[in-house]
């Protein structure tokens, strides 16, 4: 856009130009003091005779000066994405705030939890996931199909991240109080109280042992499980209990 309107400019100054030498005029730079010298009296040096307003100027200076006006606000046209751009910075970071803000509320959210909760599409959320980790804000921790995010401090043990981790599942929790409220329990007790089916009990309650959070001991032909005393206190604290 502004490269047209630079070329009409050029042809039509080449036009004013050859119009004043039709018009029986040449505008040029001023001689040298020494030649004016020479032309003594023949050369008026006292300055203006007057101050030439806008409208007596030539139609094509006219056009020339308005075209160039033109061009000008054609170019700062131009800058506005830029300039939007820039404004979009601060919601991008007060996006970011909310969501360490929810991480630091939720330890051990998800993804799909903060993009719901904050009403921010997941794209969006893993980029600012991904600023928030390169600023060493957060920490993440597979654990199973999730991916679980916590604030990077020494808020959370690691022992403390894998119980959150665990705690996100809401039958793991109702398997985890009822293994502290009666010590040694079954598998089969835990699922007759709980009303589930022995292999999920099962699946739930390998998950944990793999993580050291339950042990069990075999008396006869019966597995018993109880909480590990190096998890327990911590397992109290983000129980509520």
């Amino acid at each position: 856009m502004w490269k047209a309107g630079l070329l009409f400019i050029l042809i039509l100054s080449t036009s004013a130009l050859a119009h004043a030498e039709e018009g029986g005029y040449i505008v040029g730079p001023c001689p040298p003091q020494e030649e004016l010298d020479k032309l003594g009296d023949a050369v008026d040096t006292s300055g203006a005779d007057r101050t030439l307003t806008f409208w007596e100027f030539p139609l094509s200076f006219k056009i020339i000066y308005i075209v160039g006006y033109m061009a000008a606000f054609a170019s700062v046209f131009k800058l506005i994405p830029l300039i939007l751009g820039k404004v979009r910075i601060p919601q991008g970071n007060e996006n970011r705030k909310k969501i360490y803000r929810y991480i630091q509320q939720v330890p051990g959210c998800t993804v799909s939890e903060i993009s719901r909760d904050l009403e921010i599409n997941r794209g969006a959320v893993r980029f600012h996931l991904e600023m928030l980790k390169a600023g060493n804000k957060i920490t993440l921790m597979r654990a199973g199909k999730f991916t679980r995010i916590f604030q990077n401090s020494d808020v959370f043990a690691s022992s403390e991240k894998r119980i959150i981790a665990h705690l996100k599942s809401n039958t793991r929790k109702q398997i985890l109080l009822k293994i502290l409220e009666k010590p040694e329990i079954t598998n089969k007790e835990l699922s007759e109280d709980l009303y589930l089916d022995k292999s999920t009990t099962y699946w739930h309650i390998k998950s944990l042992r793999d993580d050291k959070i339950i042990l069990s001991e075999t008396e006869g032909k019966y597995r018993k499980y109880f909480v590990n005393p190096a998890f327990e206190a911590a397992l109290l604290k983000w129980l509520d209990i």
